[in-house]
Order: structure tokens, then C-alpha cells, then sequence
């Protein structure tokens, strides 16, 4: 979890026990016409400070609402409503059961396929791609998951598409990494499809890139991985 000031981690684990993340919620389950809903989804992510509200949230049916937000804002094309619930399901994907709920909910999927319909907004792609590395961190079967929904193909198109736009690929080698570090079969999917050239690329044309290529091309397992 993000480290926060102790006031206002105490104030966002009172505003919990008031209810407040209940009342979000529903907000949430408005879906994606409510004029709060934006505001309730950035409120719920403040509100997320540790594991216990993270799973207090799921369990009122925070992650249900956030997937038919994402949904329906693909079929919509609203990309600030895509941005802000992605972001919002990235926080609560820092729970290890949640990360469970997200995919056993067609989460891995229903992001990819939201990344499909902003193919040409990397400012969507690049909250994608943060959620599948937070659900694919330490566990070979969600990067095993990611894989075949379509991470390594959104990879390699978005860096293909945008080598201009730093934060997508910061963002794409952080996935990349976790994807491969403990899945030696996804290495030699994502080598074969030309993603080393890519992120190779991407360490020389941007600096905030650097140790998150270099970390990639490590577990890659490719020579020269730090040149």
C-alpha cells in the first residue's frame, strides 16, 4: 500500500468504520451515467488505505461495480471513467484476496478487452497494464492467466504504437517483468514475439524507463541485460 501520512491514514480508517466506503459503493453500482461516480471512485481509492478496507470494500461489492463501470465505460468510450475505475481497481488489487476476486470475475479479460477498445489512448493502456502487474506480482498462475487474455500481445502493440509516451512504457516493462519472472515459458513467448528489441528501445530513449528495462531484460534471462 502507498505510505501515507499518519493523520490521514487514521482519518481514511475512521471514514471506513462510519460506513463510508459502503456508501461509495453504491455510488459506484449507479454506474457509469451517475455525475458522482468519478468522485465516489476517486473518494473509495483515498479511503483504501490498508488490506482490511481493501477486502471490507470487495465484500460490499466494490470489485462487481468497478468491472460493469469498466465495461460499460469501453462500450461508452468515456476514457476518464475507464482511467479513474482502473486506477481505483489497481488500489484494491493490492490485496492478495482480492487479486483472487478480480480474476475468478473475469477481471484479467474484461481489462484486456477495455484495452482493446482505447487501442489508440495510451493513457487508458498504460492503467491497464498497472492493474495486470499488480495482479500478476509473485503468482506464476495470474501471470500464466494474463498471458493468455492477452497481456504479452497489449505489451508489445502499445510499445510499438507509442515508443514516445514514457509512462506507457515504464509501464509495460513493469508488466513484462512480473509476467516472466516465474513464468520461463512466458520468456520465450514474449522473446520470440521481438519484445527485447522494444524494451531495449524504450531504456535508451527514456530515462524513468531505465531500471525497469533493465529489471525486464534481467528476467527475460537475456545477456547484457544492464548495457
Amino acid at each position: 500500500m502507498t505510505c501515507l501520512k499518519p493523520e490521514v491514514y487514521g482519518y481514511a480508517r475512521r471514514f471506513a468504520k462510519l460506513g463510508i466506503t459502503e456508501a461509495l459503493v453504491d455510488s459506484l453500482r449507479q454506474g457509469i451515467s451517475s455525475p458522482s461516480l468519478v468522485s465516489a471512485s476517486i473518494a473509495l481509492k483515498a479511503v483504501a488505505v490498508n488490506d482490511d478496507i481493501c477486502r471490507s470494500i470487495a465484500e460490499s461489492g466494490g470489485i462487481d461495480a468497478i468491472l460493469c463501470c469498466i465495461d460499460d465505460s469501453g462500450e461508452q468510450q468515456n476514457n476518464t471513467v475507464a482511467k479513474i475505475c482502473c486506477s481505483l481497481l489497481s488500489k484494491l488489487a493490492g490485496s492478495d484476496t482480492n487479486k483472487n476476486v478480480i480474476v475468478e470475475k473475469g477481471g484479467m479479460n474484461r481489462i484486456i478487452k477495455l484495452a482493446a477498445r482505447f487501442f489508440d489512448d495510451p493513457s487508458v493502456l498504460q492503467e491497464v497494464m498497472s492493474i495486470i502487474t499488480v495482479l500478476s506480482l509473485r503468482s506464476p498462475d495470474r501471470a500464466a492467466h494474463a498471458i493468455e487474455a492477452g497481456a504479452g500481445d497489449l505489451a508489445i502493440q502499445a510499445m510499438q504504437n507509442f515508443p514516445d509516451t514514457d509512462q506507457l512504457q515504464k509501464n509495460s516493462c513493469l508488466m513484462i517483468r512480473n509476467l516472466v519472472v516465474r513464468n520461463p515459458e512466458n520468456r520465450s513467448l514474449l522473446l520470440g514475439n521481438g519484445i527485447e528489441k522494444l524494451i531495449r528501445k524504450a531504456k535508451a530513449s527514456h530515462k524513468s524507463c531505465k531500471n525497469a528495462a533493465t529489471d525486464a531484460l534481467r528476467d527475460l534471462g537475456v545477456e547484457n541485460y544492464n548495457s
